[in-house]
């Protein structure tokens, strides 16, 4: 009977708790932000303080645009965009192994986008593991004949005006291709 009886206190207590946290974490997550008032009644208890998209939400998509120097007519190939697809579906929420590359791809474009609104030397950004990675996925999608490609990435906005949808971030010098640069890059 006793036993029954703390039992039954145990689990009210935990549910208490259980609720008591989530409710502060709800509130602390508000965009009023009540955790000032809050963590002076936590007793040293963590409640976690998630800004999923806060303070700059996303607005815009970053794209990847490759030409390639050709040597049949001297010239050079369009703009065309090779920045890879994700496929949205119901299973990558439990299994998507596929995002990983496009994510790194994704994250490294982001980091040039950075670098560029900060007004980093373009020495600095040649050297950096970001730029590398950029160019290693461009190279990848390169045709075969190339003598040299040059990367762009495009900030695109879809809820802009159509005349102010897309925005330049960085355009890479003319990269030499061929055994020659194969055998530069692997130094």
């Amino acid at each position: 009977m006793l036993s029954d009886r703390i039992r039954s206190a145990a689990g009210t207590f935990a549910v208490g708790a259980l609720a008591a946290h989530l409710v502060s974490t709800v509130l602390q997550n508000t965009p009023d932000s009540y955790n000032q008032d809050l963590r002076k009644f936590t007793g040293g208890w963590p409640i976690p303080g998630w800004r999923f998209f806060a303070p700059n939400p996303g607005v815009q998509n970053v794209h990847l645009l490759v030409r390639e120097a050709v040597p049949d007519d001297d010239g050079t190939t369009p703009w065309r965009d090779v920045t890879p697809e994700v496929p949205h579906g119901w299973t990558q929420v439990l299994w998507n192994p596929g995002s990983r590359g496009p994510k790194a791809l994704f994250d490294a474009m982001q980091q040039l986008s950075v670098m560029s609104a900060n007004q980093a030397d373009f020495s600095w950004v040649t050297q950096s593991v970001p730029y590398q990675l950029v160019f290693a996925a461009s190279r990848a999608v390169a045709a075969e004949n190339a003598r040299a490609l040059q990367f762009l990435l495009m900030n695109v906005f879809p809820s802009a005006p159509p005349d102010q949808r897309m925005k330049p971030i960085l355009t890479s010098e003319w990269i030499p291709l061929g055994p020659r640069a194969v055998e530069e890059a692997g130094r």
